[in-house]
């Protein structure tokens, strides 16, 4: 009877000592003992050992969690970033070769469960912070999701590729001009907007889905702001359309009013801002094709452009070599104003987070301006974590 008691008595001091003090070897130790006086097993000392660890190892998750039970690294907590530093170096005598850090950014976001969802998306390069992406996302089924805060505006499949994704070190002229970007009416905005959207795919065949859309209402002022800048709301929508696993297409539409300065020596006023697009994207093996065409109406000027590029794998996953036409008319009213770019680049991935990419752009200057020597020379450093 004696024996039994010290038995269930030295068991459970075994038991809860590596909780209590998180020794393993006072715990090994002590196991060692009972196996040699015969008072357990070897088995359930094995046991004992294994149910140590797993409380040991849940005293860690929970001491990693936050006040509100969310754990870095779980799928409610993801944290990741971007870094991309910039050479250029300019034909034009006149124009200084310069290094520039290109982006600097953190992304956190997670699901909080199956339904919902977030991202708080942060640029820190420049001479202040902006908050790119802050929103939450709903989710019904696949077919339905529900988006409200700032993100990116369903338009142009370039706008919407992700920086570190482009086979590119800069976007094209008429996405820059066209969605939300560096050279549009109402300045650069990264292609982003503050409101509403409802989005999913639908018509699903062999575990592919036949379409994909999103349709939202937005404020059209622009993201990083406080407020509308005007008492218009503007429609932006995409339809995707997947008819193999590796094709698609896309139809954008933008219906809205924006706050900008119409001609010069003008004070900012609002004005009809429209656009619309078609693209098509192809990747077979190595091989990777892309075109997209945008125009679009800014009061009375109209505007349009397309561009189409090949990138293709001479060896796989490592060294990437990439050609692109692009090609751009900021006004359809006025005679040999459209820009043409040539460029070339390669691409060499180090590994999944790191990549050295080259672009060589040949830029020819519409013909009714001035003809200068401006090409351009870039190389950028990238490293995503």
């Amino acid at each position: 009877m004696k024996n039994s008691y010290l038995k269930k008595l030295l068991i459970l001091i075994a038991l809860f000592l590596p909780v209590t003090l998180s020794v393993h070897a006072q715990t090994d130790d002590l196991l060692n003992v009972l196996i040699k006086k015969n008072v357990i097993t070897q088995q359930e000392a094995d046991s004992l050992r294994a149910d140590a660890a797993i409380k040991e190892q849940a005293k860690k998750d929970r001491d990693k969690k936050n006040q509100h039970g969310i754990t870095i690294g779980s799928r409610a907590l993801q944290i990741s970033g971007l870094i991309q530093t910039e050479y250029e170096g300019f034909a034009q005598k006149t124009v200084n070769n310069t290094f520039l850090l290109h982006r600097a950014r953190l992304d956190v976001k997670g699901d909080i469960d199956d339904a919902w969802s977030y991202e708080v998306y942060t640029e820190f390069s420049g001479v202040n912070p902006k908050l790119l992406d802050a929103y939450t996302t709903y989710k019904i089924a696949d077919y339905l999701k529900f988006t409200a805060g700032q993100f990116k505006v369903p338009f142009s499949l370039e706008s919407l590729f992700a920086d570190s994704q482009l086979e590119f070190i800069d976007r094209s002229q008429v996405v820059n001009a066209l969605a939300g970007r560096s050279s549009d009416v109402i300045g650069n905005q990264n292609g982003r907007d503050i409101g509403f959207q409802v989005s999913g795919s639908f018509a699903k065949i062999n575990n592919l889905y036949l379409f994909d859309y999103a349709l939202g209402v937005f404020n059209g002022a622009g993201y990083d702001v406080t407020a509308d800048n005007n008492n218009h709301k503007d429609l932006a929508g995409r339809l995707g359309i997947h008819p193999l696993a590796n094709l698609s297409f896309g139809v954008d539409y933008y219906n809205g009013r924006g706050n900008y300065i119409l001609a010069p020596a003008t004070k900012a006023a609002d004005h009809k801002r429209d656009r619309e697009g078609v693209d098509a994207r192809y990747v077979i093996g190595g091989l990777s094709v892309q075109a997209e065409f945008d125009k679009g109406t800014d009061e009375t000027t109209k505007r349009q452009g397309w561009y189409g590029q090949v990138a293709y794998f001479v060896i796989p996953q490592k060294l990437q070599l990439a050609a692109k036409y692009d090609t751009y008319d900021p006004s359809q009213a006025v005679v040999n104003d459209i820009s043409n770019y040539y460029i070339g680049g390669v691409n060499y991935f180090f590994n999944n987070w790191a990549k050295f990419t080259v672009n060589y752009v040949d830029r020819r200057e519409p013909a009714n301006t001035p003809q200068v020597k401006n090409d351009i020379l870039e190389a950028q450093l990238q490293l995503t974590f």
